[in-house]
């Protein structure tokens, strides 16, 4: 059982068979109560007249099933480290050091200290070496191979408090807070690469998930950041999928940084794919 919240990415593998759809959409659901990004319920449908992208819904559906683009372009993303085997990425918290009844993300800005939580994590989970530390402006990474068949690599990282304090931040019951951002000086650009960057931790970066549109805002207290994302909704009783379409917005204050997060239901809709052919249809 997976009890960081991380993306995974496999180097050197790929998922061959479309009968691998259902154990995908599945894991995504899994994974949403991990909330590395603390994705919020989408609250009530919005107006068509919400609906702010290019893209068809039929270009929509197919995007979806093909799994062929994600993100659009510019999206902030990182490429893995060019290994055979798995690459999982997770942000250390609380629980990895301690019980706890609460769950959010460390913080520090003392290299020695997110070192030992990387040791002391380590030790309760499976037997792994450190091989390499790296340091940025956001966070402390700690490089560790697990052996196996296929061989593991695992980057533990803990955010810089000058950079993002998410202690406010309960992963296991989800709300607004989306963690104090202390980058300054604070722009639109920084909140933008924030909120991408948090897309990757979240049940958003799988199969049947993609970003439509990724644009920013100023408001009266600040600045906003928006994510329109797609997602297919596996149909159970019907042959005819539901699609979607959900606004993610990151909200930062321009004087103090304290970051919410919200997300609206703008529309959905109904595709289904057969022989390979992705067509429009009535969910209902």
């Amino acid at each position: 059982m997976v009890t960081h919240c991380l993306y995974t990415r496999f180097v050197g593998h790929s998922l061959r068979h479309h009968s691998a759809i259902a154990l995908l959409l599945a894991a995504a659901t899994i994974m949403t109560g991990c909330g590395g990004g603390g994705e919020a319920p989408p609250a009530a449908s919005s107006p068509a007249s919400m609906r702010r992208v290019t893209q068809t819904d039929l270009e929509i559906a197919q995007m979806l099933y093909v799994d062929n683009r994600r993100t659009p372009q510019g999206f902030y993303l990182e490429s893995a480290p060019a290994i055979q085997g798995y690459v999982a990425t997770s942000h250390l918290k609380n629980t990895d050091v301690s019980p706890a009844t609460s769950q959010f993300e460390l913080c520090t800005d003392d290299w020695n200290t997110a070192l030992a939580w990387s040791d002391q994590a380590a030790i309760g989970a499976q037997a792994s070496n450190l091989v390499e530390t790296n340091t940025t402006a956001r966070y402390y990474e700690f490089g560790r191979v697990r052996p196996g068949t296929p061989q593991g690599y695992l980057r533990a990282r803990v955010y810089r408090c000058s950079y993002l304090d998410r202690s406010n931040v309960d992963l296991r019951t989800p709300g607004s807070n989306a963690g104090q951002f202390n980058q300054r000086p604070l722009t639109a650009d920084e909140l933008q690469q924030l909120a991408e960057y948090l897309w990757q931790f979240t049940a958003y970066n799988n199969y049947g998930h993609s970003v439509l549109k990724s644009s920013g805002t100023v408001t009266s207290n600040g600045i906003q950041h928006t994510l329109i994302i797609a997602s297919l909704v596996a149909a159970t009783a019907s042959t005819c999928d539901p699609d979607q379409i959900v606004g993610w917005t990151h909200s930062a204050a321009s004087k103090t940084g304290a970051t919410h997060i919200a997300a609206q239901a703008l529309w959905e809709f109904g595709a289904r794919r057969e022989a390979g052919v992705v067509e429009m249809c009535n969910p209902n």
